[in-house]
């Protein structure tokens, strides 16, 4: 994919990235990783530096800011916040394996589970203990039955 604007599915993206803008926030898993990677610097109402462009700070143009410069970050923080907060046990499995250094291929189950929960252009409607009943259900019934209609053609 180009930019994560364009982007449509997570599992067609390059991977976690090492810096997001603002605008280019749109709740995928890697985003959400990295957000929570980065909450210590968010928790201090600042945008975490560019390592590409650490310099760019655009001192030489005045711009007028509308909002203050620490709204952005702690927005994006309570957000994740309230989203981590409806996972319980399982969102705070999340950020300790995150802060451990573990990426989006190696999290436990639970936490892939909260993850894939928090992740989203809004938040879901559904509980996190329903929204995790439905997806297993799906998940073992979907497979099954691919299964049986494979071994159908197969056979026959």
């Amino acid at each position: 994919m180009t930019t994560c604007q364009d982007c449509k599915d997570y599992r067609e993206c390059d991977g976690l990235k090492p810096f997001y803008n603002y605008a280019e926030i749109r709740w995928c898993p890697y985003q959400c990783l990295w957000i929570i990677l980065y909450s210590g610097t968010f928790m201090l109402g600042k945008w975490p530096v560019d390592p590409d462009n650490p310099h760019d700070n655009n001192s030489g143009r005045t711009n007028i800011q509308t909002e203050a410069s620490y709204c952005k970050p702690i927005t994006i923080l309570a957000e994740l916040e309230q989203r981590l907060e409806r996972t319980g046990m399982s969102g705070k499995l999340l950020v300790a394996e995150v802060e451990a250094g573990r990426d989006f291929s190696n999290l436990s189950r639970e936490a892939r589970d909260a993850l894939m929960y928090i992740k989203g252009f809004r938040r879901k409607r559904d509980s996190f203990a329903k929204w995790k009943k439905e997806r297993n259900y799906r998940r073992t019934h979907t497979k099954r039955y691919a299964r049986q209609k494979i071994e159908a053609i197969k056979g026959g």
